[in-house]
């Protein structure tokens, strides 16, 4: 999937007209520069996996190639028409795409030059003469300040009253259906592009808790759950961060619950394999 707006600048960078020949011909010499976006799309059929493909121009540098993805950025963002989901995947790619290009016109560091000193001759240096000693007497430690009062012991309930007791994990079973084979729903052993992932409630669930999805100790990506009573289930799609820039790795999903201002992880799962 190539987006018409992409089409387009790339187009108006290379010189080319907007007619469909112009646009192909792009596009089969779009070997310069170009980044793939995987972007979900769900539909009366389910959920679909795309990429969203941005061509730069032959012969680009490397600041022309970053105006080109932070225009693709702005007309994305602009764009009414398109739908908020597949909007915000698209522009956390771009965003990504963006931050991994190296810093333009950064300044090099010199190194100090060695600051030269002068010798002196050994036979031009004038000896030291040794200082006769000094007796400075008996120490007389009664002239030392007092010693600072010591500070109040921190009692046991007080400091007790500063950590919030932990919270007990939630009774929550995870099910997976892939999209990809006609399988039905099982353990999620292994998590995949596009996957459909079961949380079924094995109690109340409260207000707060949620789904933080690591790959390799790094967060991906966060899914709230909804206030679930006992026996009920809520579903969603694996999310798109998990599998981008990668084909294959580990998850650990960790659940996460609200205490007063600050959130707990009170249960780990996996790691699963993860196959994109």
């Amino acid at each position: 999937m190539i987006l018409p707006f992409a089409l387009l600048f790339a187009a108006q960078a290379a010189g080319a007209t907007s007619s469909d020949d112009s646009n192909a011909a792009m596009i089969a010499n779009c070997n310069a520069r170009m980044i793939e976006i995987p972007v979900t799309i769900v539909g009366k059929a389910g959920p679909k996996e795309t990429k969203v493909k941005i061509c730069g121009k032959v012969g680009q540098t490397q600041a022309d190639w970053e105006n080109t993805l932070k225009d693709a950025l702005n007309k994305v963002s602009a764009d009414a028409r398109m739908s908020p989901s597949i909007k915000d995947q698209i522009v956390s790619g771009l965003k990504f795409e963006i931050a991994k290009l190296p810093a333009a016109g950064a300044p090099k560091l010199q190194e100090p030059q060695a600051q030269r000193t002068p010798s002196i001759a050994p036979a031009l240096a004038a000896p030291l003469a040794p200082k006769p000693p000094v007796d400075a007497g008996r120490a007389e430690y009664s002239a030392l300040p007092p010693m600072p009062a010591p500070l109040p012991a921190l009692s046991v309930a007080a400091s007790a009253a500063a950590v919030p007791p932990p919270l007990p994990a939630p009774k929550l079973t995870f099910r997976c259906l892939s999209t990809e084979t006609s399988a039905g729903e099982g353990p999620c052993d292994t998590l995949e592009r596009g996957m459909m992932v079961t949380v079924r409630a094995g109690e109340d669930i409260a207000p707060g808790t949620s789904l933080r999805f690591l790959r390799r100790g790094e967060n991906r990506a966060e899914v709230d759950l909804a206030t679930l009573r006992r026996g009920q289930s809520q579903q969603f799609s694996l999310p798109a961060r998990v599998c981008q820039g990668v084909t294959g790795s580990r998850v650990e999903i960790q659940v996460i619950r609200a205490s007063g201002s600050k959130n707990q992880v009170v249960d780990s799962r996996g790691p699963y394999e993860l196959r994109c």
